[in-house]
């Protein structure tokens, strides 16, 4: 009788050990507007940069060997399907480089180094000595301080304009603005985001004044694949771009607030609720 339940068990701990890789995605997603990837992707390196828990050229090799030693196996998933290497429009390619840039930081964040020799080309050395800012001396706190910040790039690029472009995106509201602002404005944001080809449709529902908390559901969202991956291999970090960007815009409102993302074969959904 024992036996079922030994297997069962042995089961889940290869599942955990050597999770499963995630499905590829067959159906069409949209382009990417260029300028709206780049911020996406500029937000998380220059917050990597940021931190100050690595050399950025020994983070841009780490991220280059990554790259190299997953895009055959990757590109191998799609076949026929060629994702448009360095074309971050391409929804294809976005979602594998975004992986592997997610897949680096999470690598290198449990061996923060505190101070260390940087390239420097225009330093009389050719480097410059980093040291760490002290109150981030503990590599457990850089997960969180590096979502809140990259976040905060992501919302500052959408609504104050990157790169000479303007996206449009809403303003903060008062810290006194009701549940029911806050999550029509959340809309308006994702709007944006999906105007942009960030995902299929993307939209809040089921918002409960009560409990304050609400729903968001992502279709199509150019980084499923490599977001489902790096929560199968539970990383540290992953590329939930919509959420960093709600809580950077709940943030800026004056509001904190905690969720909960779980992945499907089509989408994101996250439950989110108001904490202050």
């Amino acid at each position: 009788m024992g036996k079922p339940a030994v297997a069962a068990d042995l089961t889940d701990y290869l599942s955990k050990v050597f999770p499963p890789p995630a499905e590829p995605v067959l159906f069409p997603r949209k382009a990417l507007n260029q300028t709206f990837a780049v911020l996406l992707m500029r937000s998380a390196y220059e917050t990597v940069d940021d931190l100050d828990f690595i050399p950025m050229n020994d983070f841009q090799k780490a991220f280059w060997k990554l790259r190299a030693s997953e895009q055959e196996s990757y590109n191998l998933q799609y076949s026929p399907l060629k994702p448009k290497i360095g074309d971050v429009t391409d929804s294809l390619y976005f979602d594998f480089i975004s992986y592997s840039q997610f897949s680096t930081i999470a690598r290198e964040l449990p061996q923060g180094q505190q101070v260390f020799k940087e390239y420097c080309e225009d330093c009389p050395d050719l480097y410059r000595l980093v040291r760490r800012d002290a109150a981030l001396a503990d590599n457990s706190l850089l997960p969180d301080v590096f979502f809140a910040r990259t976040g905060d790039r992501i919302y500052g690029g959408l609504k104050d304009g990157f790169r000479n472009f303007q996206f449009g995106a809403p303003q903060p509201l008062s810290p006194g603005a009701s549940l029911g602002e806050l999550t029509a404005t959340i809309q308006r944001l994702l709007d944006v985001m999906v105007d942009n080809g960030y995902a299929l449709k993307a939209e809040v529902y089921d918002v409960n004044e009560a409990e304050r908390s609400f729903r968001v559901k992502v279709t199509g969202p150019a980084n499923l694949w490599g977001l489902t991956s790096l929560r199968h291999r539970r990383s540290l970090v992953v590329n939930a771009y919509d959420s960093m960007a709600i809580d950077a815009f709940l943030r800026a409102s004056g509001r904190s607030a905690r969720f909960e993302l779980s992945t499907s074969g089509s989408g994101l959904e996250e439950e989110w609720q108001l904490l202050a």
